[in-house]
């Protein structure tokens, strides 16, 4: 019993040891998932990102809308302000162009804006034997539709991110590289949510974009298991509560007596966009991958 009662001593004292030497315990578990998307009913790209802890509550979630080609090509036409047939642009691909012998075209794919009468389309451009050609039909392999593969989303979203999709100009097989598209960009920046971003701008009538994407990643954080296809429509003051890192224009811009607000049974979300539901929804889809995670590695 002695020899018992000294061996618990000696091991109690380890432990009072352990602790005032300050040992930490472990760092609480987090898993991150990415949901890629077609956004904006087509020509964007969206990432929903969301991070789970251990007990899967969320502990981050963010929105990302990347603009697709027509927001950021640089202007052809003859006066420079718009957009017509011929624009060409390069976007790094990790399923296009695989065994090209040219460094300039292998990895990447190429997009043209294909106008047919009167409508235009971002198509696949694809390098031939002595030189590049148009898809047959219009709309066959467009930005849109090739994005839809998640493989393609990721590395257009980190291309956007990193400032490495550029303008192109093509004679023959020659690739030659133009502009970036953070230096031909049309709504300030890549990324709609970006605090800079000039897309959706808040004024009289309306929050804009990044205040509502605020009001969407501040809900879901919330009550991230949400119905988010079950809602209804308040009329509803929106308060906005100035914030810098969110958009920089002014928040007073915004005067609206009240708006049309998204709502879920008696909660109002503060969002006021068309787009509320549907990246709710991919936030979601997020949250579940992120859960899943935690058990299996995939």
């Amino acid at each position: 019993m002695k020899k018992i009662a000294l061996v618990l001593l000696v091991l109690l004292m380890c432990v009072g040891t352990t602790f005032a030497m300050g040992t930490k315990a472990p760092a609480p578990q987090t898993q991150t998932a990415t949901k890629y998307f077609v956004a904006h009913q087509g020509g964007y790209i969206g990432e929903a990102i969301v991070t789970v802890n251990e007990l899967g509550a969320v502990t981050a979630a963010e929105i990302h809308e990347w603009q697709g080609p027509s927001g950021w090509a640089e202007n052809n036409s003859a006066d420079g302000k718009s957009i017509v047939d011929g624009a060409i642009v390069r976007v790094p691909d990790p399923l296009a162009n695989t065994t090209h012998a040219d460094p300039m075209i292998k990895g990447y794919m190429f997009y043209i804006y294909n106008v047919k009468d009167g409508l235009g389309v971002w198509s696949q451009y694809s390098p031939g034997a002595t030189g590049f050609t148009r898809p047959t039909r219009q709309y066959e392999r467009d930005f849109e539709g090739l994005m839809g593969n998640p493989i393609r989303a990721a590395a257009y979203a980190k291309a956007a991110r990193e400032d490495t999709l550029v303008n192109v100009k093509i004679e023959g097989l020659v690739v030659t590289v133009g502009k970036k598209a953070s230096e031909t960009v049309h709504y300030g920046h890549m990324d709609k949510a970006n605090p800079v971003a000039t897309y959706m701008p808040i004024g009289a009538s309306s929050i804009g974009y990044r205040y509502n994407t605020k009001a969407l990643l501040d809900f879901f954080k919330a009550k991230p298991t949400t119905d988010f296809a079950a809602f209804t429509m308040s009329k509803v003051k929106v308060t906005l509560a100035a914030d810098k890192a969110v958009e920089t224009a002014d928040a007073a811009l915004y005067t609206a007596a009240d708006d049309s607000v998204f709502t879920y049974a008696d909660v109002v979300t503060g969002a006021t966009y068309s787009d509320f539901p549907h990246y709710a929804l991919e936030l979601q889809a997020a949250y579940k991958m992120a859960i899943a995670q935690l058990t299996v590695k995939f």
